[in-house]
């Protein structure tokens, strides 16, 4: 609940009581692990711009689906629900933030991650020439655009 200002100052204001010391020490540890995760956000969410870019230049660049207006909404929803379960409004609502807030904003690394190589699947599928309802069918399918079982003949006196 406090800025890491207010923390060390109330803590410098505490006796040094075994009690007040595990409190410290601990407080320490999580404004450093909270940096360490801020930080990891921030490179994940730079490398996420980048391939939000890429996606959207193959979107502009696909002769299938660049005459579409609506293309990049659906591609967006289409990548939040994929990675995370969830599409944008739902995520929002399960986390509690406000309508016009970023989803980006209230992500955690991981949360980052999954998105980001999502993103750069649909934008290889995409450059492999695939309408949204392919890219939709196989993100849907974990992958399998097409899948037979073999029957393999059993050998003779088995």
């Amino acid at each position: 609940m406090l800025n890491e200002e207010q923390a060390t100052l109330l803590i410098t204001f505490l006796q040094n009581t075994p009690k007040v010391i595990d409190f410290k020490v601990e407080l320490v540890r999580r404004f450093y692990a909270m940096k360490t995760e801020l930080l990891q956000r921030q490179l994940v969410r730079t490398a996420g711009k980048t391939g939000r870019r890429e996606m959207t230049d193959a979107i502009k660049e696909s002769s299938v689906l660049s005459d579409k207006w609506y293309v990049y909404s659906n591609f967006t929803k289409l990548l939040y629900k994929t990675a995370l379960g969830y599409d944008v409004s739902k995520l929002r609502e399960v986390r509690g933030v406000d309508k016009k807030a970023t989803p980006l904003d209230f992500l955690n690394k991981n949360e980052l991650d999954a998105l980001n190589k999502r993103q750069n699947q649909i934008t290889t599928l995409i450059d492999l020439g695939m309408d949204y309802q392919t890219i939709k069918d196989v993100l849907s399918n974990q992958g399998v655009i097409y899948q037979t079982t073999l029957k393999i003949p059993e050998k003779a006196g088995s």
